[in-house]
């Protein structure tokens, strides 16, 4: 099968490359080359229709791993710089890259949120 790691040239897609790498064709779709120098690598952004065009011919399903930046979840650690950036390439990104995934009939994918979505310090969850 071949597998597109959306975002796959940060942490968590140099993480799992190696090991999806053994049952799987592996392609990464990220603003900067993966570490892993033996897949393929389309150089785009998720917020470029055209990039996301190019990183979904010909795959079968799509792992998205995309994170703009670490906000921490609170907004102390914020700015809205920072807020809209982010907004742009975790929200706008991903609705692009979804209609352009349909319209190329690729119905096979895996989203992972971000780290944005959840605040570790946060004192009404539980520690276990």
């Amino acid at each position: 099968m071949k597998v597109l790691l959306v975002g796959g040239s940060g942490n968590v897609g140099a993480f799992i490359t190696p090991y999806l790498r053994q049952k799987h064709d592996i392609r990464v779709f990220d603003v900067r080359p993966p570490s892993h120098s033996d897949v393929e690598f389309v150089e785009g952004s998720v917020t470029d229709p055209d990039a996301c065009q190019r990183a979904l011919q010909g795959v079968d399903s799509f792992l998205w791993l995309v994170m703009k930046s670490p906000q921490g979840g609170t907004y102390t650690h914020q700015t809205l710089p920072v807020i809209v950036d982010n907004y742009t390439v975790n929200n706008l990104g991903l609705h692009v890259f979804l209609f352009t995934a349909a319209g190329l009939e690729v119905k096979r994918g895996v989203y992972t949120s971000t780290m944005s979505v959840h605040y570790r310090e946060r004192k009404w969850y539980p520690d276990e």
